[in-house]
């Protein structure tokens, strides 16, 4: 990515959707959770797993939409920066998808993901940021960037998707496996009644 890009990734990607995050509801079991310890690390509970485990499919999802559309066309510098603009996109709606994760401790699926309107339209206005950074001429200059196609959207948005939802839906089996192990457990040790 050129600097350009990744400052509006800072600024844009970054800014709305946290200060939305911030008025954010609570979970509704979060009073049934047992209290945290008052010294306990901020990356306990997994965060720092969470934190790196997307952390690194995002990187490495955006480096594949990258590397497969140089792919198309490595010598020239057209494709340099159609490749460039993909991995920009990518890793823009890939931080968009993941915020709806970080809504919750476990994962996406665990909440409804249009509950908080003002994160959903602070994702809708950073959406339509990218769009005019990739479709106003007038801008494309300037961030560097050319207009996506849709075989290029497609390849995108698989990419951006891989990290929120490959994660969230491992968490929710570890969930359904825990439950289960209870269950199993607390049958196992229940006196037998005659």
């Amino acid at each position: 990515l050129v600097p350009i890009q990744i400052l509006w990734v800072n600024l844009v990607t970054d800014g709305l959707p946290a200060m939305a995050l911030g008025v954010d509801q609570p979970e509704k079991d979060l009073m049934q959770q047992k209290p945290r310890p008052a010294k306990e690390n901020i990356f306990a509970r997994r965060l720092g797993w969470k934190i790196i485990s997307r952390g690194l499919l995002i990187g490495l999802c955006t480096l594949a939409a990258f590397w497969l559309t140089l792919q198309q066309d490595p010598d020239s510098a057209a494709g340099l920066v159609k490749a460039q603009t993909v991995a920009f996109a990518t890793l823009v709606m890939a931080q968009l998808i993941h915020v709806f994760d970080c809504r919750s401790s476990r994962s996406i699926f665990h909440r409804n993901p249009l509950q908080n309107k003002y994160l959903v339209g602070a994702v809708l206005s950073s959406v339509a940021l990218l769009l005019a950074v990739l479709y106003i001429e007038g801008l494309q200059p300037i961030f560097k960037t050319v207009p996506l196609g849709v075989k290029e959207w497609v390849l995108t948005l698989f990419f951006a998707g891989i990290p929120t939802f490959l994660m969230g839906f491992g968490s929710v089996m570890t969930t359904k496996r825990r439950k289960r192990r209870k269950l199993i457990a607390g049958y196992g040790s229940k006196p037998a009644t005659r």
